[in-house]
């Protein structure tokens, strides 16, 4: 809870559903090897959901369930307070910008939010899920995860 970094994935899996724990099977090992790729450790760090159930037949969530969830995800970073936000996958992308877009037009640039009259950093990238489907895209992630440990180094965040 006092994690300095907050990751925000789009929904829990079939996994996630079983376990109660997020991230887990092969998107939360893929998660795992990228963070330890830049020195941080996933216990280090606070993981949530854009949406905080999984979608009938396992589909992505609709814009309109993604905006009735953003309310609650928008408190939740509230009451986190990290001072780096990853948004992984274009889910995750709409509920904390409303942008409903390719994500490779938005990721690899550092975004500003306000909320509650604080600014947080965020930074969007490709989800380990969709990694997983598209390794190609694994390069371009990578880009992504220097420039995030680049951000922590500048911001004296101790991990």
């Amino acid at each position: 809870v006092n994690s300095q970094i907050m990751i925000i994935g789009e929904a829990p899996g079939p996994e996630e559903d079983i376990s109660c724990k997020t991230f887990q099977g092969e998107v939360g090992e893929l998660l795992k090897r990228m963070l330890n790729a830049i020195n941080i450790t996933i216990e280090n760090i606070y993981l949530s959901y854009s949406v905080n159930f999984r979608p009938p037949e396992d589909r992505k969530p609709t814009s309109l369930e993604i905006k009735r969830y953003s309310v609650f995800l928008k408190e939740h970073v509230s009451i986190i307070n990290p001072k780096i936000i990853i948004l992984m996958g274009s889910t995750a992308m709409e509920s904390m910008t409303g942008i409903n877009d390719k994500i490779s037009s938005e990721r690899g640039n550092w975004k500003e939010i306000i909320i509650k009259n604080k600014t947080y950093s965020m930074m969007i990238t490709f989800s380990p899920s969709y990694l997983n489907r598209f390794p190609e895209n694994k390069r371009h992630a990578w880009e992504d995860l220097k420039k995030i440990k680049l951000k922590i180094e500048d911001l004296n965040i101790k991990i």
